[in-house]
């Protein structure tokens, strides 16, 4: 499933605010919840709705929230849970070539597939794949040297 970062988010039909970021293990990279906000940024006023709420068939458009049933609180790894959101900067050898945009997960495990990243509004996307990729940072992502950046 694709997540855009500022993407609407609706639940029980009526607009929530909009995607604001992700709260992700930190080892795993697989994504636990998400993060609404009235304004779209992960200010005070944001709230957390787990990932299970996202339907597994979502891939462009608004999100729209489906009920979840309550469940106990997970436990995470010993790395703590990350967040990702817009202003998580994409580096490269010590250089921005952008920032995060959205990402890919796989619907069934919640694990990070791909990033989707851009310097500015009118540069073309930066398509990664997350195998490889340095989430060990706060507030940055790391990219290898080396790894090819394919533009759309």
């Amino acid at each position: 499933m694709d997540l855009a970062f500022g993407t609407n988010v609706r639940e029980h039909y009526y607009r929530i605010g909009r995607l604001a970021g992700l709260e992700a293990d930190g080892r795993t990279h697989a994504v636990s919840s998400i993060v609404v906000s009235a304004d779209g940024a992960a200010s005070g006023g944001a709230e957390k709705r787990p990932l299970a709420a996202v339907p597994a068939d979502h891939f462009d458009g608004d999100i729209e929230l489906r009920s979840f049933p309550e469940r106990a609180a997970t436990t995470t790894a010993p790395g703590g849970l990350m967040m990702l959101t817009h202003s998580t900067r994409l580096m490269r050898e010590g250089h921005e070539i952008g920032h995060l945009a959205g990402v890919e997960i796989d619907p069934t495990t919640g694990e990070i597939v791909s990033i989707v990243g851009r310097h500015h509004w009118w540069t073309p996307r930066l398509h990664l794949k997350a195998a490889g990729l340095d989430f060990s940072v706060p507030g940055e992502i790391r990219v290898k040297g080396d790894r090819a950046v394919s533009r759309v």
